[in-house]
């Protein structure tokens, strides 16, 4: 019995990594919020993290152990904390599927180790970006994705 030969997958150019990937339905949200994040809203190419391992992120090296997981976009920003000069600004997940408590739950868990000061949850319809409300406790989500100025100015220094 002779198998099927294996489909031809699409494939799509990373606007910062300058990869061919394959186009999933997941990579095609996150291709289309890195065009955004450099084209529209001013986020510098040159610190945007795409897929990073948490190990691999600067200010985590010497950190605790970390679980082997990876971030979809990670924008860093110089200036930003006392002790770093280059730390996470917004962390950003990415999904092809409806945008849940569950992704929501998933992305405030990644931040437990990168601290980024903003996250933020996409898929093809709907983008949602959080901050923690220290008084309340809890995150607050607001239906965009904001200047890369806008969130440096509001980081917590």
């Amino acid at each position: 019995m002779k198998s099927k030969p294996k489909r031809a997958s699409k494939v799509i150019q990373c606007a910062v990594r300058k990869i061919l990937v394959e186009a999933t339905p997941e990579e095609c949200v996150r291709q289309a919020i890195l065009v955004q994040l450099v084209n529209q809203l001013g986020y510098p190419q040159g610190y945007i993290a795409v897929e990073k391992e948490l190990r691999q992120m600067p200010h985590l090296m010497h950190q605790r152990p970390l679980p082997n997981r990876r971030a979809d976009i990670v924008c860093f920003a110089r200036g930003i904390h006392p002790c770093h000069a280059v730390y996470p600004l917004l962390l950003i997940e990415c999904k092809a599927v409806k945008l849940t408590q569950k992704v929501i739950n998933q992305i405030i868990g990644y931040n437990y180790f990168v601290q980024s000061y903003f996250i933020a949850v996409a898929n093809e319809d709907t983008i949602q970006t959080g901050w923690c409300n220290l008084k309340k406790g809890v995150f607050t989500f607001v239906p965009y994705l904001p200047t890369y100025e806008a969130l440096r100015k509001n980081c917590i220094k």
